[in-house]
């Protein structure tokens, strides 16, 4: 069985404001290989879970974290209470370059998005929730989470974990 691996180093807790301030690092034309892009979460309060509840999962790869958690605040954060993000960043030398455009990188983030999503099911994400991520058969996808993972288990395995 092929076996591809993700990892995803997460950073935070950082609120809202301090992703917004400081995390604008989009890189430089053409390649815009900044740092401040790829997958997050939102923890904060939700009436029927209680405090700290996984929220919200989501990606950018068009724009910064900082550029997305203002919207993020704009449509709904501004309301809430507890609210702590963690930032994950994805990169592996050996298959993510310029050299393709950046492809397999976004296909990464997306992918790590997509199992996050369905298996952990965010209260906030009325995307993705039912929706089984499209693994080709005979093939798993493992994500690692390393640094400040928070509440995620430190592997998934799609399929194997649905």
């Amino acid at each position: 069985m092929k076996l591809r691996e993700i990892v995803i180093e997460w950073e935070g807790p950082l609120s809202v404001q301090e992703v917004i301030a400081n995390k604008t690092d989009g890189g430089e034309e053409p390649e815009w290989d900044g740092n401040d892009y790829g997958l997050y979460q939102i923890y904060g309060k939700h009436i029927l879970c209680g405090p700290d509840t996984l929220l919200y999962v989501g990606k950018t790869t068009e724009q910064t974290f900082s550029q997305r958690m203002d919207q993020h605040y704009q449509d709904f954060l501004k309301n809430e209470e507890g609210i702590q993000v963690y930032l994950g960043r994805i990169f592996d030398p050996n298959r993510h370059s310029p050299s393709d455009n950046w492809r397999q990188w976004y296909r990464d983030v997306d992918m790590a998005e997509r199992i996050m999503i369905y298996k952990y099911c965010p209260n906030y994400n009325s995307q993705g929730i039912g929706d089984r991520p499209p693994i080709d058969e005979g093939r798993k996808i493992k994500l690692f989470h390393r640094g400040a993972r928070h509440r995620l288990e430190e592997v998934d395995i799609a399929p194997d974990d649905f």
